[in-house]
């Protein structure tokens, strides 16, 4: 419950953010070019699995896919950062990082317990 709320989070935020540049920018192909195609992919998926249209044969297939395609964009990140410039920044980004990294592990499993998810 707790992954499926953070990620439904992730469409609201950007919607909101889309709104907010297309106001500083002008025209409904700005507000269009904003919203990342992956979000539209998720919620056309959600809609068909809810819906019932996706097969059960097919459910399994579709989940190697999707983690496939998380690896990939994982990778991604990783082969895409600069060590050069997270050197040049020093301590302080990389301490912020860990102290929300603590904060979001922290919130979540205080969540899970107090709803009596834990593990």
């Amino acid at each position: 419950m707790v992954k499926l709320v953070r990620t439904l989070m992730i469409i609201p935020v950007v919607l909101v953010l889309s709104a907010l540049t297309t106001r500083r920018r002008s025209g409904l192909r700005a507000a269009v070019s904003l919203v990342p195609w992956f979000l539209v992919a998720f919620l056309a998926m959600a809609g068909l699995h809810t819906a019932g249209l996706i097969p059960a044969d097919a459910q399994g297939f579709l989940h190697h896919v999707a983690l496939l395609f998380i690896a990939v964009a994982l990778a991604a990140v990783g082969l895409s950062t600069d060590v050069a410039a997270l050197r040049r920044a020093g301590a302080r980004p990389l301490l912020l990082g860990l102290i929300l990294w603590i904060a979001v592990s922290v919130t979540s499993l205080s969540l899970q317990y107090l709803l009596g998810h834990g593990a």
